[in-house]
């Protein structure tokens, strides 16, 4: 069954949009069929999803009024029912839980791969939720998470929380009604994920829909705020006002319900049920049929997650392997034996030349080694001049009844032990010729008789970091 508006909001939604389009063979994963439910209030909105590379077709879509009243076996029929008039046997769900019950976050972590993602995650898992039990203790929660930045936002992640107990419920439930759940998920992520399958993210979005309580949940993203999801319960204006705070957008940017911004569809209108309502198990069917590339945060276990049958994609991905094959003879095993050709063509002449390289070597070695030889003559050879010199000034500095017992000359440096009526002068005047400076006494001045005994310690001037030849 379908309505003059659904049928209306199906035609709006087949625009073009304004996002590039992917390359195919980033679209070409893009290759399944899923089933996207979206648990309500009191109904379950039900969508199938086709996927290919050229984009989505929409199958069929169902309303399971007042499941929670009901039996979950009557209602599971009527949902497999639905499923099999589809052409399907049997599609594990992608299951949206009520966004009051889900607590969504945003952590930045930029630079930590994705194998340490969950570890950082659970370090500080007990600070993003507000539940304790009757005791003040932490209530245990399932969560999942997925990335969501780009660009300058690049690292952040989005992390959906749910109780643990909530989630076990609604798995029974299910699985009382012989529905299989391949993930329980929340409706930002699905969102987010739909977006990038077909095209190239939006720079920035705003879009709203509407539950059957006439609670307003909005989804955005922009340049500031890699994803901002809310549910209001004040009216819609109001609502995206606040939203367009968060994301720090013009306040005359535009809102659009949330199908419009979905990747478009043909088939089937969303029958039975408002265009806001189906927008969200729309987004989760889609995000369920294209697993291969798909990025959404789920909160079941992988040990509880199911799959359905995939016999029928073996055809299509035997030919996408051949192509695959193809392309990989073409793009790689031809250019790898033409580089191996070029390496063997350089190895050979590189052998060829190796005799003159290690001559031409040996000849800039012995050149070098002659050079140190040189200057290491040069040195010997200016040392005796300096050194009388440096006697000659310490005879000048030092007259009787100085006595000097020895004189140690370094390149940089001159160590002088002697005799002296007051030796604590003589730094004085030792810094005090041109040749000298920084003197300061080797040992501590011990007193002989009428005398010090001393041991000075003074560098030359312009020769530091000089050293011995």
């Amino acid at each position: 069954m379908s309505t003059p508006a659904a049928e209306a909001l199906v035609e709006e939604q087949t625009d073009p949009k304004n996002s590039a389009v992917l390359p195919f063979w980033r679209r070409a994963l893009a290759f399944g069929t899923g089933l996207g439910i979206a648990i309500g209030e009191r109904n379950l909105e039900a969508a199938i999803v086709r996927a290919r590379p050229s984009g989505a077709t929409l199958i069929a879509t169902t309303t399971i009024l007042d499941f929670r009243t009901r039996p979950a076996a009557e209602w599971g029929a009527e949902l497999t029912r639905f499923v099999a008039s589809a052409g399907e046997t049997r599609l594990a769900a992608t299951v949206l839980l009520p966004r009051t019950e889900v607590i969504v976050r945003s952590m930045s972590l930029p630079g930590v791969a994705d194998k340490d993602v969950v570890n950082a995650i659970e370090l500080q898992i007990d600070t993003l939720h507000p539940w304790f039990d009757a005791g003040g203790r932490d209530v245990e929660v399932a969560w999942g998470w997925s990335r969501v930045g780009h660009g300058a936002l690049r690292g952040e992640v989005m992390i959906g929380l749910a109780r643990k107990e909530m989630l076990g419920a609604y798995e029974t439930l299910f699985e009382e009604a012989g529905i299989p759940m391949a993930a329980a998920t929340f409706s930002p992520a699905v969102i987010h994920s739909a977006l990038r399958i077909w095209s190239e993210a939006p720079a920035s979005l705003l879009c709203f829909t509407t539950d059957e309580s006439g609670r307003t949940e909005i989804y955005g993203e922009s340049e500031s705020r890699a994803v901002f999801s809310a549910e209001f319960s004040v009216p819609r204006e109001r609502a995206l006002a606040l939203a367009r705070a968060e994301l720090r957008i013009p306040a005359d940017h535009p809102a659009k319900p949330i199908l419009e911004a979905l990747p478009a569809t043909t088939g089937a209108p969303l029958s039975g049920t408002s265009f806001s309502s189906g927008a969200l198990a729309y987004a989760a069917a889609i995000s369920g049929s294209t697993t291969l590339v798909a990025n959404f945060a789920n909160l079941l276990p992988p040990e509880r997650r199911a799959s359905h049958d995939r016999v029928q994609y073996m055809l299509p991905a035997s030919l996408g392997i051949l192509a695959a094959l193809a392309l990989l003879t073409v793009f790689a095993i031809f250019p790898a034996l033409e580089q191996r050709r070029y390496r063997g063509d350089l190895e050979r002449e590189a052998r060829r030349l190796e005799p003159a390289a290690a001559r031409a070597q040996a000849i800039e070695r012995k050149i070098d080694e002659s050079r140190k030889r040189t200057a290491l003559l040069d040195e010997v050879r200016r040392r005796p001049q300096d050194d009388l010199e440096v006697l000659s000034e310490l005879t000048r500095l030092l007259p009787p009844p100085v006595w000097t017992n020895a004189i140690e000359i370094f390149p940089d440096s001159v160590v002088i032990s002697g005799e002296a009526d007051q030796a604590a002068p003589l730094l004085k005047v030792l810094d005090s010729s041109p040749m000298f400076q920084n003197s300061e006494f080797a040992l501590a001045l011990t007193r002989n008789a009428q005398t010090e005994q001393f041991r000075i310690k003074t560098m030359r001037r312009g020769r530091a970091g000089r050293t011995t030849p």
